[in-house]
């Protein structure tokens, strides 16, 4: 859209991974599906303080004040809907702002854990241009083992079967795309098992190009680094 900035503030930059967050579509529902007099979405009452803090340490995060974010995020997570992507995307990236690996570690570890409890999670790792191997900038790719040793060890604990969905942007021509997809997926089902060799018959790779953008801009940088996810989906063995 000409004259708007789409680049993503800091705080959804640095985020590590997306879900589907009831949340959210609370809120959603509760704005566009909501007449006067009609009963409020009892999880978009019950999120309220939440929201509010979320929204304070996002602030605090995108002005570089680290410290301060990750002590207003610890806040948002211990309310009744504290367990939240965003605050366990928001205390990872405070963490890792902050050098604090282990915490930061600890953080992911519950990002997977909500994205998989909810059957869906999105995760950003990316790749170089056309190739099936990770970017070589090491500000971008320093936390991928650890994303994948947390991601590998929390599926290998579960009883379930998981598929592995590669995206691409909607740049080229859409059967590469549709190709790449595939091979960055089977790249990262290869991973998993190394990590986890129990996961070995219950992880199947799949790509979808760009059919499930969720930008779609085209512009091949930060501003549509969700579209070049890797999603991680909870399927039926």
């Amino acid at each position: 859209i000409e004259g708007v900035n789409l680049t993503p503030l800091p705080h959804l930059q640095d985020a590590p991974a997306w879900t589907k967050d009831p949340a959210v579509d609370a809120y959603v529902q509760t704005c566009q599906g909501t007449k006067p007099g009609d009963r409020i979405d009892p999880a978009y009452l019950d999120g309220i303080l939440a929201a509010s803090l979320i929204a304070e340490a996002s602030d605090l995060f995108d002005t570089g004040r680290y410290q301060d974010a990750l002590e207003v995020y610890r806040s948002a997570l211990s309310t009744p809907k504290g367990d939240q992507l965003r605050v366990h995307n928001g205390l990872y990236s405070a963490n890792w702002k902050l050098g604090r690996r282990t915490d930061a570690e600890r953080a992911f570890g519950d990002v997977v854990r909500v994205g998989l409890a909810n059957n869906r999670l999105g995760v950003k790792f990316l790749f170089r241009p056309g190739s099936t191997d990770f970017v070589s900038d090491a500000r971008l790719s320093a936390p991928y083992s650890m994303w994948m040793s947390q991601i590998a060890r929390t599926a290998g604990a579960r009883a379930a079967c998981l598929q592995v969905v590669g995206h691409t942007s909607p740049t080229g021509p859409e059967p590469l795309n549709e190709r790449l997809s595939v091979l960055r997926a089977e790249n990262v089902k290869v991973r998993l098992e190394r990590e986890a060799p129990q996961l070995k018959g219950r992880v199947i790779a799949s790509g979808v190009g760009s059919r499930e953008k969720l930008v779609g801009t085209g512009t091949d940088d930060v501003r549509d680094a969700l579209d070049r996810r890797v999603e991680f989906k909870v399927v039926a063995c």
